[in-house]
């Protein structure tokens, strides 16, 4: 058999499916310490983000099971084929549950009466966060996203009405922050905060806009974009697309319109990502849940048929493409875009 050197199989093993590097792991010593060592999770992921970061989703769904009393949540994804696949389905406790989107991998999901756990649907691991105090505590909201600066990622759980608790999962332990913008956070439309480039971000009931920076875990506020000044606050949505804020206007009198602007956090301004429009019917029960890397395309959840439906709209050609999912029953789900990681849940 031909020598092959290191670095060689190091950048073969980057380039394959998280699911082929789980059988490799057992092949050797060599190849297990490669795909365990933290360097090489960062480099398969940013292989894999490039490659595939536009075209990979994820579904979520839950399933109550009224005769035990108990839950499952399932994991699909679904890549070009359109085809839905199970990744992973999760016994919990009978309660009612928020998935986030998709973190570099990870999901986040919790209960209403405090749970908080974080899975990895590839690797089919799964961590429960420990409560701060000895019971749970409901709490408004809940946030998880990647701490760049420190290099491990954080639960943000935010309580009535100055009170947040951060969970920082590389050391495993809660702190608790004071809330220091005026006035106190609150939530349209119980919408969790969104995670994009490193903050945090919600409306306050002033409908101004907060960011939390999750590594220097401090506050700032955001101004609308100036057409947005005047509007039903209750009809705009915070977004993250492609990593960035977005804020979603469907306060159109018709109904048939969306306007998409991007927040540039390094100037601090807002610039109009583009405009949806329907000839026909309404679609203010749309949500953008991703977009291409070319910026053409934007996928819509929610669009016209309720929950169940997916569909792509083209910003050059303003037509509507559907996306028809082969494999997945439920209508009612959440999506994200998503990249299939090696990161471990507990770091």
């Amino acid at each position: 058999m031909a020598f092959i050197p290191n670095p060689i199989i190091y950048n073969i093993l980057s380039k394959l499916p998280v699911k082929s590097l789980a059988r490799f792991k057992s092949l050797n010593k060599l190849y297990y310490s490669f795909i365990n060592d933290p360097h090489f999770i960062n480099a398969h992921f940013k292989n894999h983000s490039v490659v595939h970061g536009d075209l990979c989703l994820i579904l979520s769904c839950i399933e109550h099971q009224n005769l035990n009393n108990t839950s499952k949540i399932h994991f699909f994804t679904i890549k070009d084929n359109e085809h839905a696949m199970i990744e992973y389905s999760i016994p919990v406790s009978f309660d009612t549950y928020h998935i986030l989107p998709s973190c570099n991998g990870l999901i986040c999901f919790y209960g209403l009466h405090g749970s908080v756990h974080v899975c990895n649907p590839t690797t089919k691991t799964i961590v429960n966060l420990p409560n701060i105090d000895d019971d749970l505590q409901r709490f408004q909201s809940c946030g998880f996203g990647f701490d760049g600066i420190n290099g491990t990622y954080k639960v943000i759980k935010f309580f009535d009405p100055h009170k947040i608790e951060i969970f920082t999962m590389v050391n495993g332990s809660w702190n608790k922050i004071r809330y220091t913008c005026s006035p106190c956070f609150g939530f349209q439309h119980h919408q969790p905060p969104v995670f994009a480039n490193g903050f945090f971000y919600w409306f306050s009931i002033s409908s101004s806009i907060v960011s939390f920076d999750i590594g220097k875990e401090t506050f700032e506020t955001i101004s609308l974009p100036q057409s947005a000044l005047n509007k039903d606050k209750y009809k705009l949505y915070l977004v993250e697309l492609k990593g960035e804020l977005c804020m979603v206007d469907m306060d159109f009198e018709d109904k048939k319109r969306v306007d998409i602007w991007i927040f540039k956090s390094n100037g601090g301004h807002w610039v109009k990502l583009g405009t949806i429009v329907h000839r026909s019917e309404p679609i203010d029960t749309t949500r953008p849940v991703g977009i291409k890397a070319n910026k053409k395309e934007i996928l819509l959840h929610g669009f016209i048929k309720g929950l169940g439906h997916l569909s792509c709209y083209n910003m050059e050609t303003g037509g509507f493409r559907p996306i028809n999912i082969k494999g997945f029953t439920s209508h009612y789900f959440h999506v994200s875009q998503h990249v299939e990681t090696l990161f471990q849940v507990g770091h």
